[in-house]
């Protein structure tokens, strides 16, 4: 069961993108957690971090000291051909989703979910709701 807490809409002016070193992962894992609630959250030791190939997309979990999932994160951007003068062609994203979730003290999850689906007007959207659940 999900529940809303937050939603917020703004410009898109920074898409993160997938992970590409694990050593990120230590410096972002708390990146999009709200300030106030950081000391309600279990903090992760070790990190397992799953790169997909083909898309860029990745997909993060965290444990805890008892190697307990404590955190998880997912990203992907989807990208499309395209072209200024049909002779040279390149990719660009047209649609970006981050979906981040942090196990909380009381043992809910808090997750956030962001999604870019108009990069030429930068529009972006982000939500919090809580979770019994991680999310799968």
């Amino acid at each position: 069961m999900y529940s809303a807490l937050y939603r917020q809409a703004s410009s898109a002016s920074r898409v993160r993108q997938p992970i590409r070193d694990a050593r990120d992962i230590q410096f972002q894992w708390w990146q999009e957690l709200p300030s106030p609630i950081r000391a309600l959250v279990v903090a992760p030791i070790s990190f397992d971090l799953m790169q997909e190939y083909e898309i860029q997309a990745d997909r993060t979990k965290g444990y805890d000291d008892d190697h307990k999932p404590c955190y998880c994160a997912f990203r992907y951007v989807l990208t499309q051909l395209r072209s200024d003068d049909d002779e040279v062609f390149y990719e660009a994203p047209v649609y970006a989703e981050t979906l981040t979730s942090w196990r909380l003290l009381d043992a809910r999850w808090l997750i956030c979910r962001t999604t870019v689906d108009n990069f030429d007007h930068g529009r972006r959207q982000t939500s919090f709701s809580l979770s019994d659940t991680m999310p799968r």
